[in-house]
């Protein structure tokens, strides 16, 4: 008869039953060192998440997973298991908002790099340990609303395998810190002084947003409007029960306060060492410029007007606005849509609440005070803008005052 045997997790309580499955235990506890699950006993009532132990692997039922799933390896297994603790934890504390980001400490303050396909966040905060910062995680955060971030103790967790051209440095620090793994994971196991304990918080102090392009020599980072950490954060979190516009109000003071960057690497391990050294030194603040209204990329796909089109438009009244640096978010309605508009098309918002204008009016007057930019350019976007608006209910056509 299998033995059954469950477990509990500070913040969590009972949550975790093996069934025959105890080779996974050792597992766990290796990829949550800082997240302490001990034994406790037996529950009359199942917890939410159980693993079976079958002849060739395991079986897994979660919340999230009602029909069970079939996982191959143990740490196949733990990797399932520990997404599941993260969302337990995160339904048991409904003021933490979880964010899906890597997350290092530098100076007393966190550095999040939120979600990006591909671009390498476990990576980068793996590398991060190997230059002898502390991590938080490389793929959950909790946010506190005071804005600090909260370690859950997890390990991070690399695909494998490693591509050759990884830095040396690098690759004998992983080698070095390998803990369980099969052929398409490994976890690292990192003691308290890079991997902080689940519980441990920290204020945030940057949003870098990263592109990991094998084509750059030399890392660079690059000072962003605040708008694009802010339009991470409502895209990259778990809030899933909360809508935009709460969200927005949660994050919305935090974003204010610190800066957003964009850092582009080839190399993780150079990456994070230029972060560390060069972080104080970026430049916080960018110049407000004609920037097309497209590169807020918020707006849905929608027909162009044509731009001979006369007709005259003036803006809809709006439910909420939260102006952020020179950007705004605008919902139209209550529990509606985050619009976000860049310096440009915020411009042209402002210009329609005042004054029905018409596509040749805005070009003038926006070109007019944008210069030096081409009219032309002006035109094509006004025509792309104006017909993105209308599509989401932004604006209206009216009656010309001519």
């Amino acid at each position: 008869m299998n033995s059954v045997t469950d477990y509990s997790l500070p913040g969590i309580g009972p949550c975790i039953r093996l069934v025959g499955a105890q080779p996974l235990l050792p597992v766990l506890q290796a990829a949550m060192p800082g997240w302490a699950l001990t034994e406790c006993p037996r529950q009359s009532v199942e917890p939410d998440i159980c693993v079976w132990q079958q002849e060739e692997g395991y079986w897994q039922q979660a919340n999230a997973l009602p029909r069970g799933m079939w996982l191959e390896t143990a740490v196949g297994a733990a990797c399932s298991v520990i997404a599941d603790v993260a969302g337990a934890f995160l339904r048991k504390q409904p003021n933490y908002i979880g964010l899906h980001c890597g997350s290092a400490e530098i100076n007393g303050q966190l550095v999040i790099f939120p979600e990006s396909h591909r671009a390498g966040k476990s990576t980068l905060t793996s590398a991060f340990a190997a230059t002898g910062y502390r991590v938080f995680g490389d793929d959950v955060l909790a946010l506190t609303p005071e804005g600090e971030g909260v370690s859950l103790g997890i390990a991070p967790r690399l695909r494998l395998p490693l591509p050759d051209s990884i830095n040396a440095g690098f690759q004998d620090f992983v080698s070095a810190h390998q803990g369980p793994s099969d052929h398409r994971y490994g976890y690292l196991v990192l003691d308290e002084r890079l991997l902080a304990h689940h519980g441990v918080k920290r204020p945030i102090g940057a949003i870098i947003l990263i592109d990991r392009d094998n084509s750059v020599t030399t890392p660079k980072l690059s000072s962003l409007q605040h708008g694009e950490g802010l339009w991470q954060l409502l895209k990259q979190n778990f809030a899933d029960t909360l809508s935009e516009q709460v969200l927005i109000t949660k994050f919305l003071p935090l974003v204010k306060r610190i800066p957003c960057f964009l850092l582009r690497y080839s190399d993780a391990y150079q990456a994070a060492e230029f972060v560390g050294r060069e972080l104080k030194r970026a430049l916080h603040d960018q110049p407000s410029t004609y920037t097309p209204p497209s590169q807020a990329a918020s707006m849905p796909e929608a027909a162009a007007l044509e731009r001979s089109d006369q007709r005259c438009w003036r803006a809809c009244k709006a439910a909420h606005e939260y102006s952020l640096g020179d950007e705004l978010f605008v919902i139209v309605e209550d529990g509606g849509a985050i619009h976000r508009m860049n310096v440009t098309s915020r411009a042209v918002w402002l210009l329609l609440q005042n004054e029905a204008m018409d596509i040749d009016e805005l070009s003038k007057t926006l070109a007019e005070f944008f210069m030096p930019v081409s009219r032309e350019q002006v035109s094509k976007d006004m025509s792309l803008l104006l017909g993105q608006f209308w599509a989401v209910g932004l604006i209206e056509p009216v009656v010309c005052p001519r």
